[in-house]
C-alpha cells in the first residue's frame, strides 16, 4: 500500500489515501497515508459487518465536511475514518443484500 501510495503521488497529487478496507487479517481496515514526506497508518477497529454500502462516499463526504470545518488535511481525514467505523458499527440490515452504513447513528445515539 505505501508503494502504490508513492507511485500516485509520484503522478502529481498532493496527498494519498490508500484504502485497505477490503483487506485480510491485520492489513483490514488499514489505510495509508501519504504527503510526499510522511507515511501514516491510519487504524481504527474492525466493525464485523456485511452493510458497508456507501463507505467510500461516506469517507471523502466526511473528509469535505470536516475541511469545511477548518481542519487540516490530516485531521479531516482521521475524524472521517472515525465517523464511518462508527457508522459500519450501527450500519442497517434493511432490505436485500448489502444495508448502507448509518449515516444519522449520532442521532440514535443522542451525541
Amino acid at each position: 500500500m505505501q508503494l502504490a501510495a508513492e507511485k500516485i503521488y509520484n503522478l502529481g497529487v498532493k496527498t494519498v489515501l490508500v484504502k485497505g478496507g477490503a483487506l485480510k487479517n491485520n492489513f483490514r481496515g488499514a489505510d495509508v497515508w501519504f504527503d510526499g514526506e510522511r507515511f501514516e497508518i491510519l487504524r481504527t477497529a474492525t466493525i464485523e459487518t456485511n452493510n458497508t454500502h456507501g463507505t467510500g462516499c461516506t469517507l471523502s463526504a466526511a473528509i469535505v465536511a470536516n475541511l469545511a470545518q477548518g481542519k487540516d488535511l490530516f485531521s479531516a481525514v482521521k475524524l472521517a475514518k472515525d465517523y464511518v467505523t462508527n457508522a459500519l458499527k450501527y450500519a442497517l440490515k434493511i432490505g436485500h443484500g448489502q444495508g448502507p452504513v448509518a449515516h444519522f447513528f449520532p442521532l440514535l445515539l443522542n451525541i
